[in-house]
This record gives structure tokens, C-alpha cells and sequence, in this order.
């Protein structure tokens, strides 16, 4: 038999889901925050999620892999706790390989790093990685104004409030990196300024 519907609890939980969806709705409306503000975990989820796909669109020279089980290494520079939902990441597989994930200490890092993911305001830091990742086989992706100026590859960005990315396709074919046409057509293509 049946049993009958409790209609007290019955309106609460359409009254609080009601609550949630006009929260929700009210957030999309709100004005993008400021580069300044610090990026919330429900960000980075986001952006673990796009990081996932870039791995799966972007080849990888065969001189980057010492052998077929060798794992996809990202090394992630981060001053914001919000970014440690990246080591959802680790132990997933990916093109036939785990994602490795490990935090940056020093340089060494480089060594064994296929992805370097800065979730840092740090400029000095992220200049100085990037100018030692130049013309080495590693992804790298930033989310602080100009980082694609500053020699990186994928940029995130906001953008009428949806989070959107940028890439140096000149630094990609430095580092010689391939990207599938799916990927570039998702992004803004920008190019390095030579004098």
C-alpha cells in the first residue's frame, strides 16, 4: 500500500528547492568578480574539468613519454586552497594513461611534468617557470591576466560571466605541443608580438 504524501515536508522541499534555484539565478546575474578576489572552489572545479579536456585534445610529441605506462604528470603551483580540488584529477586515466599529480616545490618539477597548472597571483614565480618551460614538451596553463603575453599557454578568462580560455599558438608550437581543431576552435587564438 501506498503511503500518503506529507504534505507539510512536501511544500518545504519545493519552497527550499525554489530558494536554491533563485540563489543560483541571482549569482549568474551578479556582475564578474574582480581579478583581485580570490577563486572559490566551485571555480576550480570547473576548471579541473576543463583541464581534464585539454589533456584529452592535446598530443604530445613521442619523445615526451619514456615508455607506453610512463603516468600524464601535472605539477600545480597554487597560494589558494580553493585549487586542491585538482588532486580529484590524480589516479584518473586519460588516452591510456594515470594523471599523476604533484604539488610544485622547486624546479625539479620541470623534470618529470607534462601539464604545469599555475593557480597562483605570483608573476615572478610564473615568469620565471615559464621561461625555463620554453621549447620543453609541457602544457601550461594560467589563469591571471596576460599569461599567454607572458610566454604561457592557456589562459583562462571570464567572460560575460562564463569562464572562457585563450591560447599563445605560438608557444604551442614552441614547445611542440599539437591541438586538436575541436580545442582551438573553442578558444581566443592569440599570438606572440615579435619585433
Amino acid at each position: 500500500m501506498a503511503r500518503p504524501i506529507n504534505m507539510d515536508r512536501f511544500i518545504t522541499f519545493y519552497i527550499y528547492r525554489a530558494a536554491v534555484l533563485l540563489i543560483c539565478g541571482l549569482m549568474l546575474l551578479a556582475p564578474t568578480s574582480a581579478s583581485s578576489e580570490p577563486v572559490t572552489g566551485a571555480e576550480y572545479e570547473v576548471k579541473l574539468g576543463f583541464i581534464y579536456n585539454f589533456i584529452n585534445f592535446v598530443t604530445w610529441p613521442n619523445g615526451a613519454f619514456e615508455s607506453s605506462s610512463e603516468p600524464m604528470v601535472l605539477c600545480f603551483a597554487s597560494d589558494n586552497t580553493s585549487s586542491d580540488v585538482i588532486y580529484k584529477l590524480d589516479g584518473k586515466t586519460i588516452k591510456g594513461r594515470k594523471i599523476k599529480v604533484i604539488t610544485y616545490q622547486d624546479e625539479a618539477c620541470l623534470n618529470e611534468s607534462h601539464v604545469l597548472f599555475f593557480a597562483t597571483q605570483d608573476r615572478d614565480l610564473i615568469q620565471e617557470m615559464l621561461d625555463l618551460t620554453k621549447g620543453r614538451n609541457i602544457l601550461t596553463v594560467g589563469e591571471i591576466d596576460g599569461f599567454t603575453h607572458m610566454g604561457g599557454i592557456i589562459n583562462f578568462f571570464k567572460e560575460r560571466n562564463r569562464l572562457r580560455f585563450k591560447v599563445n599558438i605560438d608557444a604551442v608550437r614552441r614547445n611542440a605541443l599539437k591541438m586538436s581543431s575541436q580545442l582551438l576552435g573553442s578558444a581566443k587564438i592569440v599570438r606572440e608580438e615579435h619585433n
